[in-house]
């Protein structure tokens, strides 16, 4: 079992234990971001970017681990959801395992050409109940910023991502859904983006 798994996992409930709302909160876990087919990279970028940090630059009110409200299936009050790891992390984390399965990624932060830095800005899940079907709307958005080894800015991406889904149930496992589909949107929107295939070109 992975440690820093176990250990995120009982800072999240004693989070909730130490607000009062044990009976009333959401723990998303959304795993792994489905990633698409590798293209193969030319030597010449393969292996050659870093994510250096993301930061959280949130409203005070809604940072941290607090992502939005939920209901369940017995419970009819909204729920407060919480995000294990903490959003910022958590793009940080699947944008370099993005940047991995793509190739790009380097093996070290020294050995990288290209550096990225995340400033997240949104990261929200809200649900609208039906007398049937329940919608469940989650949105992502953050800014990259694309610097060389030396710390010189190159450029900015900013990202916006958002997944919506119907469920009469399992309002949970589709937020966690939606969330990695409102990623994996945002890191093929970074991949496409002009100035990054420049920067990761040398040709800023």
């Amino acid at each position: 079992m992975d440690v820093r798994a176990v250990r995120s996992a009982l800072v999240v409930l004693l989070f909730v234990l130490s607000t009062g709302c044990a009976s009333k909160a959401v723990v998303l876990a959304p795993g792994p971001v489905p990633m698409p087919e590798a293209a193969r990279q030319a030597d010449a970028v393969a292996w050659s970017v870093w994510v250096s940090q993301a930061r959280d630059v949130r409203p005070e009110a809604e940072a941290g681990q607090r992502v939005g409200t939920l209901y369940t299936r017995f419970q009819k009050s909204p729920q407060t959801a919480y995000l294990e790891p903490a959003p910022a992390e958590y793009v940080r984390s699947e944008l370099s395992r993005y940047l991995l399965h793509k190739g790009l990624e380097a093996s070290t932060s020294q050995g990288a050409r290209l550096l990225l830095s995340i400033e997240l800005e949104e990261c929200s899940v809200t649900e609208n109940p039906g007398s049937v079907w329940d919608e469940v709307i989650v949105r992502v958005g953050y800014s990259v910023r694309l610097a060389d080894a030396s710390g010189r800015e190159l450029g900015r991406v900013r990202l916006k991502g958002e997944a919506q889904r119907k469920s009469p149930g399992e309002t949970k496992r589709q937020a966690e859904a939606a969330l990695r589909d409102a990623l994996a949107d945002t890191f093929q929107a970074l991949a496409r983006a002009d100035v990054f295939q420049k920067a990761v070109q040398g040709q800023l």
